[in-house]
């Protein structure tokens, strides 16, 4: 690998950018699968179980698909593991701040196929990007210190 220059700085971008894009994917992925599950079960619990069934798997999704941008397998399996875990705490956490912060329009405004908030998805990419990175980062920098 060229070290110095552009190039580090266009690998970091990169890999960001790359990890928000396939987290998003895998969000939207982790949505359609949850709602697919709540109708096979036909929604025998309250609504606030489903619908937290819903944010939490498009986090989950999201999560996994940060993780897969700055993924290292050199570590031990348990540092492995702790990573994946936060990465993906790290994409419920931005679920649930884009459902917050997010815009919402009334399902008797528009109808129900517009009531769908896409910020959930967003806030889960970049929650999960975020925590991946800074891992990502950490442990470069820990790996140029020895």
């Amino acid at each position: 690998m060229v070290e110095g220059g552009i190039y580090v700085w266009a690998v970091l971008v990169g890999r960001t950018l790359a990890g928000f894009f396939v987290g998003l994917s895998l969000g939207i992925l982790g949505g359609w699968l949850a709602l697919i599950f709540n109708a096979m079960i036909g929604y025998p619990w309250d609504v606030d179980v489903h619908t937290n069934i819903y944010f939490v798997s498009i986090g989950l999704g999201a999560g996994l698909g940060a993780y897969f941008a700055w993924m290292n397998l050199t570590p031990r399996w348990y540092f492995i593991a702790g990573s994946l875990l936060l990465v993906l705490v790290g994409g419920i956490a931005g679920t649930y701040i884009g459902l917050v912060y997010g815009e919402y329009v009334e399902p008797s405004y528009m109808g129900r196929q517009y009531t769908i908030d896409n910020s959930l998805h967003f806030g889960a990419g970049i929650g999960g990007i975020t925590v991946s990175t800074a891992l990502g980062l950490l442990h470069g920098i820990r790996a140029l210190g020895r």
